[in-house]
């Protein structure tokens, strides 16, 4: 069994350095997650452009805007999103774990997408993860089994 603390930063929301602009009328909003498991802490950058599409050379972009600002993130494309679950990608090149990931992407859409369904199905390139994401009243806590 997988669990990790997974925590969205107060001072991230809706900040102007959260909005990127794509083009005159389309934008992605990044949303930062902390993820702490057992024996790793990772920060996630999760770009949402949803209900536009990024076309691979504005995710190429994009991606290199992130890592210059943020060189140890991961960072992660959300291409799709639905109540209980979310499709999410990387580039080729992105080094991440599966589970802290997809913890992140749970949590994300837990709390700040009032996604209440459980679990929460978040598949990262091709790999499917199961997440129950909960908050126990101090943090958000996302397992991979109920």
């Amino acid at each position: 069994m997988s669990k990790a603390i997974v925590t969205i930063p107060n001072d991230s929301f809706w900040l102007e350095r959260d909005i990127i602009s794509i083009s005159d009328d389309r934008y992605a909003v990044i949303y930062r997650a902390d993820v702490r498991a057992a024996t790793v802490e990772e920060e996630h950058l999760v770009v949402r452009a949803i209900p536009h599409s990024i076309d691979q050379a504005e995710l190429g972009a994009i991606n290199r805007n992130l890592r210059e600002r943020n060189a140890e993130a991961v960072i992660s494309f959300v291409v799709a999103d639905r109540e209980g679950w979310a499709q999410v990608i990387t580039v080729p090149e992105e080094e991440f774990n599966l589970f802290n990931l997809a913890a992140a992407i749970s949590v994300i859409k837990a709390s700040c997408g009032w996604d209440e369904s459980l679990p929460i199905m978040v598949v990262v390139n091709s790999a499917e993860v199961r997440i129950w994401p909960r908050f126990d009243g101090q943090h958000w806590v996302a397992d991979d089994r109920e």
